[in-house]
């Protein structure tokens, strides 16, 4: 049985789901920022096999016999609502065991969070290994309600809440299976919950401490620095006997008097309260997660044993010995470090744009980072999960949400246009021929959705019920003519159509593939294109009626094959003379347009610059992780982990080291010449589905393992 708070028992669920530019829906503010812990004791014998079944709406974590074990799950909508598996046989211990849960719930409409739809609870099951059931949420649950996390504000884009917590309210070691929860209630069963659930498709989040790299005392403030971004919860034992009040702040930069800066600016100001309870000593119990570098704590009491401070990081799983690089140049190993470290920090339950001010997973974004998480772990995986928690968004709108899953209605014309795509980059890494055919579907009604929004001439018009969003900051748009308003001014825009022709190449593509039969429509679409934004010049115009000539309306027929063989050397004369002067996102299209037309040597004078638009300048600017932009002060809320911006590890794996996948799974491997002798000797790692290949570049000669042996 699910349980739950009594105050959701008999509440109808909320359609928060809407259009993004339709009828706004506001959550329950009195529902919202609630706990509920939850005891469930069972027996076991001595090295018994137990498996545990466990979800929560919106989140738990999980204890056993007081240790951490999990958190989860992965936000889903209610009609395929995530669970998580985990094996305890190592875990328990003979005897008496407690499963301890704390459960949240959010009750905001935000891109992070499937919240404030008054569903919340929670539902587990334990078996033996002859499928018996051992354990089970019901009656037979001990729960408590605790007030000690207050009301103080939110973070971000409502994306989580500022912790001020109050020790002395949190029953004293309620995770221990010593813990007497008599005085607690029995569990709300709730039998009219309508969750329908599903095994995640994924593991949960790893949990693990990360120590800090230094920390120090000045005065009454410590200060902490792990050394590079992290993503995770701060903990500290305190000696909490006097009562009194700890803060603690976190964030990304240091201040110039060496202080942390709060706010950051990404527009979240994590700072959380501790109020000491009174009794010997207090562990501090924050729920959220947050991404930073620095931590400080003001700590009039002396509570803080600063030997205890560390941070419970979490992110996907990710093997520290595959997606590695190492080259003779220094500028190209750090760029590739810190795009690896964006990844793995924004992998979490989902590919999230960043773990800080949304935690939102978006479309776009996807055909970067899932196609370089991939390449890095080998694990498709995730990149599945991505393309099938967007394929059920169109249950709102068949033309795709931008952000899935969660409440907050985005909707992003460019980046369901880029679907068809992502799942045929999908198909050419992992041979995982049934997804392309469950999809196949969805990216016929997508299409659909945007055949109707074409006009007279067949092109996208005024699609205005979606963001057209071209490139993002709006400052690194090039003076892109045409009003990008929401809803978009009128008329006939370039990059819109760009990406519908890549569309409707890409669902022929996934066609051709499962033998079926072809639309055949792309080419009419790419000729109404030229004609309608070919210059005598031989670039793209902005739009009809606009002279002008951005950036971007050239990059993108160049990507997608539109651009005519005698105009190529005028798109690249462009793209030569302007550089990057693009957001990081547009990025990885200007980089592959260049490979896909031969030209290495410009694309890798690009990705190895050191120009005020490039990865060298994060680096300068001190870059741990990749940023949102390619400087701080470039947007005016530049997140500083963002994995949208690694596509140089894209680049150096596929196009670089010359290792070309000619059948799914890299069954077979050619080399080409692609890798600039400035790089020196070459190392690469990376994972596959089918194994690891390691390759090695020697004075000119190329080394190939698979699994270890020599190919």
């Amino acid at each position: 049985m699910w349980i739950c708070d009594p105050v959701f028992l008999n509440r109808t669920p909320v359609q928060t789901l809407h259009k993004q530019f339709g009828p706004k829906v506001e959550a329950d503010k009195s529902l919202q920022n609630r706990h509920m812990l939850v005891r469930c004791a069972f027996d076991a014998a001595e090295a018994e096999k137990l498996t545990l079944r466990i979800t929560a709406d919106d989140y738990y974590k999980l204890y056993l016999n007081g240790s951490l074990v999990g958190v989860g799950p992965a936000q889903a909508y209610a009609n395929r609502y995530m669970y998580n598996t985990y094996d305890l046989s190592g875990l328990i211990r003979p005897g008496r065991n407690i499963l301890a849960v704390h459960v949240f719930y959010m009750g905001t409409l935000t891109r992070a969070w499937q919240s404030g739809d008054e569903r919340q609870g929670l539902w587990m099951e334990l078996t033996d290994s002859e499928g018996n059931v051992r354990a089970a949420s019901g009656k037979s649950c001990r729960v408590f309600f605790p007030t000690a996390w207050k009301e103080k504000g939110t973070l971000g884009y409502l994306t989580q809440f500022i912790e001020d917590v109050y020790g002395a309210e949190i029953p004293e070691g309620w995770k221990d299976a010593a813990f007497d929860d008599s005085a607690w209630e029995a569990a709300c069963e709730n039998p009219a919950d309508d969750h329908v659930l599903i095994p995640q498709p994924t593991p949960p989040v790893d949990v693990y401490e990360m120590k800090p790299v230094s920390i120090e005392k000045k005065g009454n403030m410590w200060f902490a620095d792990m050394g590079s971004e992290v993503v995770g919860t701060v903990k500290a034992h305190l000696k909490a006997a006097s009562g009194g009040t700890i803060e603690f702040r976190m964030g990304e930069e240091l201040n110039e008097d060496g202080t942390v800066k709060c706010p950051m600016r990404c527009n979240c100001d994590y700072r959380m309260w501790w109020h000491l309870s009174g009794r010997e000593w207090d562990e501090t119990d924050f729920f959220d997660y947050m991404a930073f570098r620095y931590i400080e704590i003001d700590d009039p009491e002396n509570a803080l044993n600063p030997d205890s401070l560390s941070v419970t990081a979490r992110n996907y799983p990710m093997r520290r010995d595959v997606g590695l690089f190492q080259s003779e140049s220094l500028l190209a190993n750090d760029i590739f470090r810190i795009c690896r470290k964006g990844v793995e920090l924004g992998a979490q339950e989902a590919f999230l744009d960043c773990p800080s001010r949304e935690k939102g997973q978006y479309l776009g974004d996807g055909t970067i980072t899932a196609h370089t998480h991939l390449l890095l772990t080998g694990d498709k995986d995730m990149y599945r999960k991505m393309l099938m928690d967007f394929a059920a968004s169109c249950v709102v709108c068949p033309g795709m949400m931008a952000v899935a899953p969660g409440n907050e209605m985005q909707e992003i014309a460019d980046y369901s246009c880029q679907f068809p795509e992502q799942v045929m980059t999908y198909y050419e890494l992992t041979g995982d021929f049934e997804t392309v055919r469950e999809l196949m579907p969805v990216v016929d009604a997508l299409e659909d959705y945007f055949d109707r929004h074409t006009n007279s001439m067949g092109l996208i018009e005024s699609l205005t019920e979606k963001w057209n969003l071209v490139d993002w900051p709006m400052n690194l748009r090039d003076g892109y003519d045409f009003e990008l308003s929401q809803p978009i001014g009128p008329g006939v825009h370039n990059v819109i159509n760009a990406f519908y022709y890549g569309l409707k190449k890409d669902a022929d593509r996934m066609r051709a593939l499962l033998g079926l039969p072809l639309r055949n429509e792309a080419e009419a679409v790419k000729e109404k294109y030229i004609a309608a934004f070919r210059k005598e010049d031989g670039l793209f115009r902005d739009a009809i009626g606009s002279e002008h000539t951005a950036f971007h309306s050239v990059v993108l027929p160049l990507y997608y094959g539109i651009t005519d063989a005698e105009d190529i050397p005028a798109a690249i004369s462009l793209i030569r003379e302007k550089g990057l002067c693009c957001g990081v996102y547009m990025a990885y299209f200007t980089l592959k347009a260049l490979t896909r037309n031969g030209e290495y040597d410009l694309m890798q004078e690009l990705t190895f610059s050191e120009d005020i638009h490039s990865w060298g300048n994060m680096l300068k600017e001190g870059a741990t992780s990749c940023w949102e932009a390619w400087g701080r002060d470039q947007k005016w809320n530049t997140s500083l982990c963002h994995p949208w911006a690694s596509a140089p590890i894209i680049m150096i794996y596929e196009d670089m080291a010359g290792i070309r996948a000619k059948k799914p799974g890299f069954e077979e491997i050619s080399m080409e010449p692609h890798m600039p002798d400035w790089l020196g000797d070459v190392e690469l790692n990376f994972g596959t589905v089918r194994g690891v290949i390691a390759a090695k570049r020697v004075k000119g000669e190329w080394t190939l393992t698979l699994n270890g042996e020599n190919i």
